[in-house]
């Protein structure tokens, strides 16, 4: 079980396959078994070399409680501290809604070592008065821990199963709260207008953080960046392989 350190927090990685190595980086409040869940794993790792990092703060991570242990500078050098502790010098990144937030902090901080980007379920633009109400009003589950969450699902009609109360059970709800509450979010229509490798983002058209208006105006001033959308699908759109894996090879085997 591979580790590394990055200035005092340990960092849990996992390596899947050979080939062209592709950085997968999961979203918030969940750990990199979001690669394997969906299948994208088994599907990847004959082709590629899959490097799996749980965010600090999730997984088997270290999951400090500062609010100063997570800003998007410092998340970003994760992956680096992974790639140096392989000897990878270059790699493509493909991360999910937190985990595409951080490829937007490698974009500006680390671009160089990247072959490409894939992000999904994000957007570059600077958080809006909107979503800003959104921030809020998560970050106010997360102070209540695993019963807010619980409340939520009911106020839905959601049927909370063993499974879903083991998950949200295990959750260090303070170091996630610290996590939402540091430097995370950054306006990166800037770095996405400069970056010199092939870069794809992608939404559901139903995102319920409102992602797909500012994914379509991120097309249409950012355009050296290929924008994919999916219709009636929501956030999880992750979760559906057959739906986003075939657009993520289509792009993987431009670059060939």
């Amino acid at each position: 079980m591979p580790f590394v350190d990055n200035n005092g927090i340990k960092l849990h990685y996992q390596v899947e396959g050979e080939g062209s190595p592709i950085v997968l980086q999961h979203g918030f409040m969940d750990s990199m078994d979001e690669w394997y869940r969906p299948g994208y794993v088994d599907s990847l790792k004959q082709e590629y070399q899959l490097i799996l990092i749980d965010l600090r703060g999730h997984g088997l991570s270290d999951k400090p409680h500062k609010i100063e242990s997570y800003t998007l500078k410092i998340i970003a050098s994760d992956v680096i501290a992974v790639m140096n502790d392989l000897k990878i010098n270059k790699a493509h990144f493909w991360g999910y809604s937190m985990g595409g937030n951080v490829g937007m902090g490698l974009t500006k901080f680390y671009a160089d070592r990247f072959l490409s980007f894939i992000l999904g379920g994000i957007t570059p633009q600077r958080v809006d008065k909107e979503m800003e109400v959104r921030v809020k009003r998560y970050l106010k589950k997360l102070q209540g821990g695993a019963e807010a969450f619980f409340s939520g699902f009911r106020d839905i009609g959601m049927e909370i199963t063993k499974e879903i109360e083991e998950i949200f059970t295990s959750f260090d709800y303070e170091a996630l709260a610290a996590f939402w509450c540091g430097d995370i979010f950054y306006d990166s229509v800037e770095s996405l207008q400069q970056l010199k490798v092939p870069c794809q983002l992608y939404v559901g058209e139903e995102d319920e953080w409102g992602h797909y208006p500012r994914a379509k105006e991120a097309a249409r001033i950012i355009p050296n960046i290929e924008v994919v959308t999916f219709i009636d699908q929501g956030h999880g759109v992750h979760e559906q392989k057959e739906l986003v894996l075939p657009e993520i090879l289509k792009f993987l085997d431009s670059m060939k």
